[in-house]
């Protein structure tokens, strides 16, 4: 079984994410949690482009120095900014690698497997947040999410509301500040981003589930382990 947490920055979904597999763990199913860029080698070092690329792409510079492949590597600019194609395609090429080298073999091994973001989040933050939610572009990354990804959809998918003011106070209070790829975000591509994942969960109630993000930590924990016992049930039911 798959099941995934989306959200906003700060909307809580590592959180309940954590005490999902805690409570899982404590119920003796054989769940397991990881993240999305991540999880796997290349995934993460991915992960560090995308979200630090003021600390990754200096690194590489030095390692590198020297190397007979780039001999021009000290004409390169330390420029950390990016076109949203190659985002996209950085986010996908993380997911590909991550879904054949992590999330299908658990599977197979009959793991609940728990993801800290996944594919919604490039319909949202690139799909929406990037490219401002246009058709052609929203149909293209489906399709694309696909192809990183055949065959395989969440069982169930959290979306943990809560609103962009909500957001920002929450960022304002969190210590070590944000990454470089949150800090070059304005609030109106979070507005967007946001937006888009309502309209997936509309297009999807039969597997998304929004849950207030601004209740009680327990009360969403509560709601979220009980909505996951009920799939299960059923899951193990139909089998």
């Amino acid at each position: 079984m798959l099941i995934t947490f989306e959200g906003i920055e700060c909307s809580g979904k590592g959180t309940q994410a954590q005490l999902l597999l805690q409570a899982l763990i404590n119920k003796q199913y054989p769940a397991i949690l990881s993240r999305e860029p991540g999880g796997v080698p290349y995934g993460e070092a991915l992960r560090a482009l995308l979200k630090h690329p003021e600390l990754t792409l200096p690194a590489i510079w030095r390692e590198l120095r020297g190397h007979e492949d780039f001999p021009d590597l000290k004409l390169l600019p330390y420029e950390f900014s990016r076109s949203s194609e190659c985002e996209l395609f950085m986010f996908l090429a993380a997911r590909a690698e991550f879904v054949n080298s992590f999330v299908r073999p658990k599977l197979a091994q009959g793991k609940i497997v728990i993801l800290d973001r996944f594919l919604d989040s490039t319909r949202a933050y690139q799909g929406g947040g990037r490219f401002y939610s246009h058709p052609d572009k929203i149909s293209l990354i489906s399709q694309m999410n696909r192809l990183a990804s055949p065959g395989l959809n969440p069982d169930i998918t959290f979306f943990l509301n809560i609103s962009v003011a909500e957001m920002i106070q929450r960022q304002q209070s969190k210590r070590g500040g944000d990454a470089f790829f949150e800090r070059t975000c304005n609030k109106s591509f979070f507005e967007r981003v946001r937006q888009e994942y309502l309209t997936i969960a509309q297009e999807a109630p039969e597997r998304v589930v929004v849950i207030d993000g601004a209740k009680d930590i327990n009360k969403i924990n509560a709601q979220i382990v009980h909505a996951t016992e009920i799939r299960l049930l059923s899951r193990y039911t139909e089998d």
